[in-house]
C-alpha cells in the first residue's frame, strides 16, 4: 500500500526531494482529481481502512502540499473521518482541533471539509474527502457528486489486495500498532509509521494504561526484515504488556522481556526502550536495550537526548539491567524513534550524514510549543518526506501537559 501525497504540477518550486517515489494506481489519482474540480474544492484525501477494520490509514492526497506520510491514523469512530467510517453516512464540518485530527489540514488553510464512506456491496473500503480554503455551505448536489466518485474509487482500491510477503507484513505491522490516545492521564500522545519501500523490518510502538493510572511508553525494533521479522515483533509487543502487568520496574520487564526472546525466539534480537509515566506525571522512569535514548524538549531549555544508561539489546545474553529516573517538567515533549529516523542517505550529500547529525536535527525540530500531532507531522515531513524510505520509522511524540 503505497501512501504518498502528489504535487499538483511539479516543477522548480518543488524540491526532488518533496516528488514522491512510490506511484499511485494513476486512474485513482484521476478520480481524486476529478472530485477537486467537480466540487470546486483545493484539497482532496482518501483514507483506507485497515484489515481489523479499526483504523484509517492515510492512502493518497492531492492539494495539501505536504507529505500525506506526515498525516495521521485515525481511529474508526474519532473525528471527522473516524465518525464517517462508523457512521457510514456523509459529513460536513469547519477544520478545527476539536473536529479535524489530521494538522495537515489546518496547516494547508482547509476551512471546511465533506467526507463520503468509500463502499462496496461487501465492506467498507475507507473515507474520501475533499477541503476548501474558504467558509462553504456544501450541499445534496455536492454529496451526490462526491459519492458517485467513491463508488468507482471503492471499485479500484477494493482490487488492491495483498500479494506479496512486503504486504502481508505491513498488514501484520499495522495490525499491532495502536491508535495513540490523543490524551492519556496527563499526557498527549501522537505516533507515526513509516513502512520501508523494501523489505520491512520490526519497528513497533506502544502506549498503555497499567494499573494505578501509570502510562508505559515503548519503541522497540527487531533485527532482520520481512515477515519473520514483523512476527516476533507481535509477539514481543504482547510480551512486554504483559511482563508491564506483572512488573512495575521496567528494568524487570525488559529482563523478563529478554528472557522470552533467548529462551522462545531462536537467533532473535531486539532494541527496545521502555518507559513508566506515574502520577503526578513528573518523573520518569526509563530502561533502555540497546536502543535509542528517547529526545525531550522543556520550556526554556534546548531539546537533548535524555542521559539514559544503555544496557545490550535483547537476544543477545542475560545481563543485569537498569532503571533511570529523570524528571518530566510540565509542558515537556518526549520524542521516541527508531533508527530509520536517524540513519537515512541525504540524495543533496554524498555518504551517510552521521547520526548524531541527524539526532541534532531531529531534535531541533521539537518544540514544547507543539501539540504532539504537529510535531509528528513536522518531523516526517521535514526528514524524510517522500524520499525513498530505506527502513522502517516509527515515531511516537509524548507531552506532559
Amino acid at each position: 500500500m503505497s501512501i504518498l501525497d502528489v504535487p499538483d504540477t511539479p516543477g522548480p518550486d518543488v524540491p526532488p526531494q518533496a516528488r514522491p517515489i512510490s506511484t499511485i494506481d494513476p486512474a485513482l489519482t484521476a478520480l481524486l482529481d476529478e472530485a477537486r474540480e467537480r466540487l470546486g474544492t483545493q484539497s482532496v484525501s482518501l483514507l483506507l481502512v485497515n484489515e481489523a477494520g479499526t483504523v484509517l490509514e492515510p492512502h493518497v492526497s492531492l492539494g495539501l502540499r505536504q507529505s500525506i506520510r506526515a498525516a495521521s491514523r485515525v481511529a474508526v469512530g474519532e473525528g471527522f473521518a473516524g465518525q464517517i467510517a462508523l457512521s457510514r453516512q456523509p459529513l460536513s464540518v469547519d477544520v478545527s482541533r476539536d473536529t479535524v485530527i489530521n494538522p495537515l489540514l489546518r496547516a494547508a488553510g482547509i476551512r471546511c471539509v465533506l467526507g463520503v464512506p468509500v463502499l462496496t456491496a461487501a465492506r467498507l473500503v475507507g473515507v474520501l474527502h475533499v477541503g476548501a480554503s474558504h467558509v462553504r455551505d456544501f450541499g445534496a448536489d455536492d454529496v451526490t457528486a462526491l459519492r458517485d466518485i467513491a463508488d468507482r474509487v471503492a471499485t479500484i482500491a477494493d482490487a488492491a489486495t495483498p500479494r506479496r510477503a512486503h504486504d502481508a507484513a505491513l498488514v501484520l505491522q499495522r495490525s499491532l500498532l495502536p491508535t495513540t490516545p490523543r490524551r492519556i492521564g496527563d499526557l498527549e500522545t501522537a505516533a507515526r509509521y513509516v513502512p520501508a519501500e523494501g523489505e520491512l523490518g520490526g519497528d513497533w510502538y506502544d502506549v498503555f494504561n497499567l494499573p494505578g493510572g501509570g502510562v508505559g511508553l515503548v519503541m522497540g525494533d527487531v533485527v532482520g526484515h520481512g515477515l519473520p521479522a514483523a512476527v516476533v515483533m507481535g509477539r514481543l509487543r504482547s510480551a512486554l504488556r504483559a511482563y508491564a502487568l506483572e512488573h512495575d520496574d521496567p528494568a524487570r520487564v525488559l529482563e523478563q522481556l529478554d528472557r522470552k526472546i533467548r529462551h522462545f525466539e531462536d537467533d532473535a534480537f531486539a532494541t527496545v526502550v521502555y518507559a513508566v509515566v506515574r502520577p503526578p506525571y513528573d518523573t520518569i522512569a526509563i530502561s533502555s536495550a540497546g536502543h535509542w535514548p528517547p529526545l525531550l524538549a522543556a520550556p526554556g531549555t534546548e531539546s537533548h537526548a535524555l542521559d539514559v544508561t544503555q544496557d545490550p539489546m535483547l537476544g543477545v545474553a542475560e545481563f543485569e539491567r537498569h532503571v533511570t529516573h529523570l524528571s518530566l517538567p510540565a509542558g515537556a515533549i518526549l520524542c521516541f524513534y527508531t533508527d530509520g529516523l536517524v540513519e537515512r542517505r541525504d540524495a543533496s550529500r554524498p555518504g551517510i550524514p552521521s547520526v548524531d547529525e541527524q539526532i541534532d536535527l531531529v531534535g531541533g525540530l521539537l518544540s514544547p510549543d507543539d501539540d504532539p500531532e504537529s510535531a509528528c507531522s513536522r518531523l516526517i515531513t521535514s526528514t524524510i518526506g517522500d524520499d525513498f524510505a530505506e527502513d522502517d520509522i516509527a515515531l511516537l511524540v509524548v507531552r506532559r501537559t
